[in-house]
């Protein structure tokens, strides 16, 4: 059996799940209001890993375990930071238990460590000595836990991004870097994602100085997420002058009223599945999938679309 490793060395296209938080609303699972989909696997975890189980069956090869939004300092907005190890655990079991019930191929499981800082709050992101510490106890907790690798999310800062970076690389893991970009008012030039506008003390910062300065820091792969399907290409364009590893890309649709996703105008999954197919043939990507907005029809057709071409 290749390794994922081996599987990306031969130039072979990597397929992810779509959205995990969203396809859990979907099913009519409520979010909280600070923490999004932290406690669902608390919650509903029958609903968690149905929704594993979907993207495994749409012919998902690497699924992403429900942690994007359960470090401790998050989780300490609710009074439940003390639930931090168990609550990640449980996430990863669900994946685990979910490919397990389905699997007929070779599936990895991914742990999300992501920059989403409480959402009630002001900032952007957050970036006391605290937080640190809750990234690297998140890294060590889904080690420990046995996932295959570390996705760093929504990195969108150098601040908080370093903290996430170093904390998944340290576990010796293989670590794949999601960077999260809008188009300036310009529209041309690619800068870090920004939703909080009463943030005054965190940057916006070029792209290209974003990319140039964490490429360093290390990671197996990188690429583009939780950046609108429009976006995708200039921002592909800009990482590219930085990394030459494998690249990844999986866009959002629709958009976010807090806490909630609204799945209004979303971009069709053969839509969706042909904007796939053109990153990886202009610039090379060979992880690709989905964020927030789409679901396992997206990543159904974004399989039967790559397969032969590219898979």
């Amino acid at each position: 059996m290749a390794t994922l490793s081996e599987r990306l060395d031969n130039n072979e296209t990597i397929l992810l799940d779509g959205g995990v938080s969203t396809e859990i609303q979907q099913r009519g699972v409520p979010l909280d209001s600070n923490v999004w989909s932290g406690l669902t696997t608390k919650t509903h975890p029958d609903e968690v890993r149905q929704v594993h189980e979907d993207y495994i069956r749409a012919g998902s090869q690497v699924i992403t375990a429900n942690t994007y939004s359960t470090a401790r300092h998050v989780l300490e907005s609710i009074t439940l930071g003390h639930e931090a190890k168990a609550l990640n655990f449980k996430s990863v079991q669900l994946a685990k238990e979910a490919r397990d019930n389905v699997a007929a191929a070779d599936v990895w499981i991914a742990g999300s460590m992501s920059s989403m800082p409480p959402l009630k709050g002001n900032r952007e992101v957050v970036l006391d000595k605290h937080a640190e510490a809750s990234y690297r106890e998140l890294a060590e907790v889904l080690a420990e836990a046995g996932v295959d690798l570390i996705i760093a999310e929504m990195m969108r800062d150098i601040e908080n991004a370093t903290m996430v970076i170093k904390a998944a690389v340290s576990t010796g893991l293989p670590v794949w870097i999601g960077y999260s970009t809008m188009m300036a008012d310009d529209g041309i030039d690619v800068k870090s994602l920004r939703w909080k506008n009463t943030d005054s003390m965190t940057n916006t910062h070029d792209f290209d100085t974003l990319v140039k300065t964490l490429t360093p820091l290390g990671g197996q792969a990188a690429g583009i997420m939780h950046t609108q399907v429009g976006d995708m290409e200039p921002a592909l364009k800009v990482l590219g002058k930085h990394w030459s590893g494998p690249k990844l890309a999986y866009a959002e649709t629709g958009r976010f009223l807090m806490p909630e996703w609204s799945f209004e105008e979303i971009c069709p999954p053969q839509e969706y599945a042909a904007q796939a197919a053109s990153w990886i043939k202009k610039y090379g990507v060979q992880i690709v999938g989905g964020c927030c907005g789409t679901g396992p029809e997206h990543i159904r057709a974004l399989k039967n679309k790559i397969r032969g071409q590219y898979a």
